[in-house]
Order: C-alpha cells, then structure tokens, then sequence
C-alpha cells in the first residue's frame, strides 16, 4: 500500500475550507482537554461556595467506626470493589524503572500513550490525501496545547491545582508529559515541512525566509530545552535547564506567532497572557525581610530566621507543610552575579513563630549561587547584622491534606530523612498537639479542621539523618532533646565538612534524642511493625526525603495495600 498523500494546489475556495478544518480541529484538541479540566474547577468552586454558606461546625462527638464494623465494611461487595479501586489508584501511582532509568509514575506513561494517540488522529482525519493539509493539522494540533502547556507551571494563580487539590510541584510531571508531546508533533510538522522543500526543490530558497526560519529555530529551541532536560544535565547544572528553560518558554510563543501568520495565534497569546498575570502576582506577593543566617556546627546545614511583617504572619503559618522560594535582592548580593536573577530556591517552612513572627528555613549547602551566598552570610556572622531577603509564597498541596487527626484515620506514619524534616516536623507538632485537646477545641490544617475526633489515632514519626548535629536545628535555646516520639536514626558517624567552621565534635552523649539509633532505619520492618498493630486500621503514610527512600518505603507500603488496606499517601519533594 503506498502513500496515499499527495501534493497539489488549491483554489481559494479550498484553500478557505482547508483552513477552517485546521481551526476545527486544532479547537478540538484544545477543548478535549479543557472541558474537563473546566468542570473539576466548576465542582470545586461549588464545594468551595457551599462551605462558606454552610461553614463547618465541630461537634462534641464523632463516633469512630469499629473494627468489626470496618472488617463487615470491607467483606461486601461494595467493600471488595472499594479495595480494588485503591490497589489500582496505587498501581497507577508507582514508579516505571526500566534498566535502572526511572521512566515516571504509571499513570504518567499511560496518558502519555493515550493522549498523543487522540491528537495523531485529529491530525489525520479529514485530511484526505493533502499533504500539506497533514503537515499544516500536525503544527496547529500540537500549538493549541500550549496554553495547557503554560497553565501547568503557573505557580500563584493555577486554576489546574486548585481544580484537582493539588499544587504546581505536582502539576510539573504533567507538564513534562504533555510538553513531550507537543515537541514529538511539531517535529514531525517540521519533518514533513522540510520533506515538502526537498521534494519541490526549494529549501536553500525557503529555509532563509522568516517564516520558515522562525519554525526552524522553534524546533532547534525545543530541542535545546529538551536536552537540558535530560537527567544528567540537570543534575549536574539545574541552573543551566532553568535559564534554557525560561527563555525558550519566553521566545517561543512570539517565534510560533509570526511563523502561524495564517492562523492559530490566539494559542500562543493565551500562553503569554497566563504566563505574565501570574508573574504580576508573584511579583506583588513577593516580600523583602530581614533576616538573619546561621551554620549548624558540624553540618553543612544553613538555618535562616527571617523577621515576617505582622501583616503577612497568618499568611505563612496557616498550614504546616508548605514552601515558600528565596532569592537573593539585589542589594544583598556580594557581586552582581546575572545568575542570582534566575536563583528562586524552595525551602520547605520548618516554623513560624507566632510571638515572634519569626519564620524558621533550613538549607543543605550544595554547589549552587544561592546556597552558595547564604552560606557566605553565614560564615561572615555579622553581629546584630540582618541580610535582606525576598521570599515568594506559600506553595504546596499541604491546604489539601484531609484531616489527619480525625476519625478518618487510626495511624499516622510520618518518614524523614535528613531536611525532608521541616516538612515533617510541623505536621508531627500540629497532630501530636491533638493529643491535648478537648473535643471543643481544634487546630487548624489543609482545607478544614484537625479536630480530636479521634483521640486514640497514634501517630509515629522516623527521621533518618547522616549525624546528631543534623537533628539539631530544631532545638531552642536551653534545649537539648527532640520530642520523644521522634524516632531518630543516625546513619553514620558525626561528618566533617572542611569548608565550614565552628565545626564541633559530639560525644557519645550529646545526641538530640534518647530514642537515637546507630544504623540505617529498616524502612520494611518499620512498615511491617506499624501496619501489623491493627488489621481494619486506616493508615496515613508521609514521606519527605531522598528520591531512593521515597521509591523504597512506597514498595513496603504498596505489599500491605494488596493486602486490603486502606491507605493514604503523601511524597513530598522537589525533584525539577
């Protein structure tokens, strides 16, 4: 069977056809994915507006389900089909390893199947056999899902985030699927393009005009962002994939504006729109605050206490759990270093003092500008010396949480490893608090209220650190022991770091926590131990660490939810 596409002129009445098919469709392709996106939102907005109507009222008491009542729950057919569901929400969440490269989350591979497979066939249907009517549906096709593309890292104003409770972190893997897709479509509208001037004879006259010129250096920017990209590169220098990213991301839509001159450029203005309303808000959001900077003696841990204006407090300490990013201002930087302009850092907020207004971070000194700087303030211990600093926020998915003090949920395993604490720490303060309230009072977390409607939940939290000095930050002047119910794991000797000072050597005594333990925490006996205390428990398991440690606790916890199990599960981290 040969190739049924052919090449052929037009008359304008074609001509005029061929391009309203293409806006037909190319409206297709953005609408399928809008629409429901659309109606997520409208659901949330009605659950949203209800709530306020109808605000929530904490009762005196709330009866938690007993065990035979969970177990005759689960042996029924609605149960049975209840637990099915899970285990397959959980399949779609693990991890795709293949030879030792991670591939994505499941789900993330099978959209990445399916949705490139609608978009090929809006590309070919009602085509017939025009060739350029192919090459033009495949460029039009894969350009109306830039402002998808542009919504998902939209970090202050996200309507995608707040339609599925969710946060721009977690949005960022869809954007790396979908902008996949849109760079495999228009490269083979480029490919077909350049097949067309070969077969015609025309590509040393065409390719130096602007319109095609503009396309080519699209595709060569796309190329350069996607090799970035690559895991290595970005490993070795995020600043490098952050800058390729950020430029491209700016050139492209003006680029592809002027090469579509025949139409589609309302799918590149709408990108800009979206993309500099939310940098407005950010900008607006963004405040300057003195702050003061430390190191942590024997650590290359950096704890910055920056002073909150009254006005913004409610702000950063109404939920435990969330982010905000740092940059360095102008006038605080040493040298005019151009990099400090592309530096915004999240750290997760490991406390905010509300008699203070002192809001609390804690930073791994790494090879970059910006820890780079904050460690040199550090170092220099001016006295009584504040360093400005801007900080943009908060972010994060915690003001989703379900309540994880109420009946909802009889264990709460919280798992750290080294400054994935901050993240843990204030959410293991804010359940372990419950314990000493009455049933008229309640802390408030996520998107309502943690209430001590079950007493009885018990909440265990690990947290694996390299040494003692690691676990240290978190104590106050005139302390010297975490929380008891921290169990703390100390997984090698008490490091040296050369380059910083005021370097101390602990004795055998001087560890944080008498629960310490000298080895590498055993995450699947830990899992095993904590799900074995109760058969018809409802489990909430939160990680904050290393990618390895996440990937590891999430198999041990997986085996128990084929087993039946009803959990819920939170990874936090910031792997792009």
């Amino acid at each position: 069977m040969g190739w049924p596409y052919e090449i052929f002129a037009l008359d304008d009445a074609q001509k005029h056809a061929r391009r309203q098919s293409l806006d037909r469709h190319a409206a297709y392709a953005q609408l399928s994915a809008l629409i429901p996106i659309g109606l997520a939102l409208l659901y949330r907005l009605g659950v949203l507006m209800f709530r306020r109507v109808s605000p929530y009222q904490p009762v005196a008491y709330s009866a938690v389900p007993s065990s035979p009542g969970l177990k005759h729950e689960r042996q029924s057919a609605a149960g049975s089909w209840t637990i099915r569901a899970r285990r397959f929400a959980w399949w779609l969440g693990d991890d795709v390893v293949v030879l030792g490269f991670n591939l994505g989350q499941r789900d993330q591979i099978i959209f990445g199947s399916l949705w490139p497979i609608w978009l090929v066939f809006l590309c070919f249907i009602g085509t017939g056999n025009d060739y350029l009517h192919l090459t033009k549906r495949f460029g039009i096709v894969a350009i109306s899902q830039l402002p998808l593309q542009y919504l998902l890292i939209l970090k202050n104003i996200n309507p995608i985030a707040f339609a599925f409770a969710s946060s721009h972190e977690q949005l960022n893997r869809w954007h790396r699927v979908l902008g996949g897709i849109i760079y495999c479509l228009l490269l083979v509208h480029a490919g077909l393009y350049l097949n067309f001037y070969i077969h015609e004879g025309i590509l040393s006259e065409r390719i130096v005009r602007p319109i095609p010129a503009l396309g080519l250096g699209s595709i060569i920017g796309m190329s350069l962002l996607c090799a970035t990209a690559i895991k290595f590169i970005r490993t070795y220098s995020y600043r490098v994939f952050f800058i390729t990213h950020l430029m491209v991301a700016l050139l492209l839509p003006p680029a592809i504006f002027f090469h579509s001159h025949h139409g589609g450029r309302q799918y590149v203005i709408e990108p800009l729109v979206f993309f500099f309303i939310d940098l407005i808000k950010r900008k607006i959001d963004t405040i300057t605050v003195p702050s003061t900077l430390e190191l942590i003696p024997d650590t290359n841990l950096i704890k910055i206490v920056a002073s909150l204006p009254s006005s913004k407090l409610d702000r950063f300490r109404k939920y435990a759990g969330m982010h905000v990013y740092l940059t360095i201002p102008f006038s605080s930087r040493r040298s005019s270093h151009l990099l400090f302009e592309f530096s915004f850092n999240p750290f997760t907020i490991a406390s905010v003092d509300e008699k203070s207004g002192e809001l609390t971070l804690v930073a791994r000194r790494q090879r970059g500008p910006m820890t780079k700087a904050l460690a040199q303030f550090a170092e220099d211990d001016l006295a009584n010396t504040k360093v400005p600093l801007c900080i943009e926020g908060p972010y994060g998915c915690a003001k989703w949480f379900p309540n994880l003090a109420g009946p909802e949920f009889d264990r709460v395993l919280l798992v750290a490893g080294g400054v994935g604490s901050t993240f843990i720490l204030p959410i293991s303060s804010i359940l372990l608090a419950t314990r000493f309230l009455n049933h008229t009072q309640h802390l408030r977390m996520g998107d309502g209220y943690i209430i001590n409607e079950n007493p009885a939940a018990r909440v265990q939290m690990v947290w694996a650190v390299r040494g003692a000095a690691d676990a240290s930050w978190p104590l106050d002047d005139g302390e010297d022991t975490l929380d008891d119910n921290i169990q703390l794991f100390l997984t090698q000797s008490v490091p040296r770091d050369p380059t910083l000072h005021e370097a101390v050597e602990l004795d055998s005594n001087s560890y944080p926590n008498p629960r310490q333990i000298h080895k590498r925490p055993d995450l699947r006996q830990i899992v095993d131990d904590f799900f074995r205390q109760g058969v018809e428990e409802r489990v909430a398991v939160l990680v904050c660490g290393p990618e390895e440690m996440a990937r590891e606790l999430r198999s041990y916890v997986g085996a128990w939810v084929k087993k039946g199990r009803n959990v819920w599960w939170h990874n936090e981290g910031f792997a792009w």
